[in-house]
């Protein structure tokens, strides 16, 4: 007759070496990805990296990614001598809308809020606070941002991308007062 071969170790030995190799995994994991958010973006960015932009105007940046064009500054603010002069505007969701068509009206372009995706397609992923290119916007600030995206429940919240980690979050009560970027087509 077979027998099945008996347990060398028994079944506690086997649990606490499981956990020690986790536990170590799982620290040096977190330790890798921690050195790598360690650095921030205007320290990541050498002076005059554009990354994927182009500038085809004054004040507009061009993601050649998705085509999608960029005003440099937060919405409030304006763009002059490579820099943006001003404060920038933290609204509601609705006053961020209403604030693009009337910026729309008033320029002659359609400028909107930008989705989601065009938002977290601008984040880059090696560095953060703010985790935006700082030579192509250089009033980036650490804060939640506006996107045009609806959140779960649609009346009550919208999405917005928090600048510092690049994060996104569809439950930002559409009552806040946060900053936005303009993009047009």
């Amino acid at each position: 007759m077979y027998a099945a071969p008996t347990l060398l170790w028994n079944n506690s030995y086997i649990r606490h070496w499981s956990k020690l190799i986790l536990a170590t995994c799982f620290l040096s994991l977190n330790a890798c990805d921690l050195k790598k958010k360690d650095v921030k973006c205007h320290d990541f960015f050498k002076p005059g990296d554009r990354g994927g932009f182009e500038y085809p105007s004054n004040g507009i940046a061009l993601f050649k990614e998705n085509g999608t064009q960029w005003y440099r500054c937060a919405a409030g603010q304006k763009y002059l001598h490579n820099k943006c002069k001003g404060e920038s505007l933290k609204v509601t969701w609705d006053e961020a809308v209403s604030y693009a068509q009337e910026f729309s009206e008033k320029t002659g372009s359609t400028w909107r809020l930008p989705s989601k995706s065009e938002m977290k397609s601008i984040m880059e992923s090696q560095c953060h606070a703010p985790t935006l290119n700082t030579n192509v916007f250089p009033s980036a600030e650490v804060s939640n941002y506006w996107t045009a995206s609806r959140g779960f429940h649609q009346d009550q919240f919208k999405c917005a991308v928090f600048t510092y980690n690049g994060n996104l979050s569809c439950r930002q009560t559409r009552k806040a007062a946060l900053p936005f970027l303009l993009v047009k087509d």
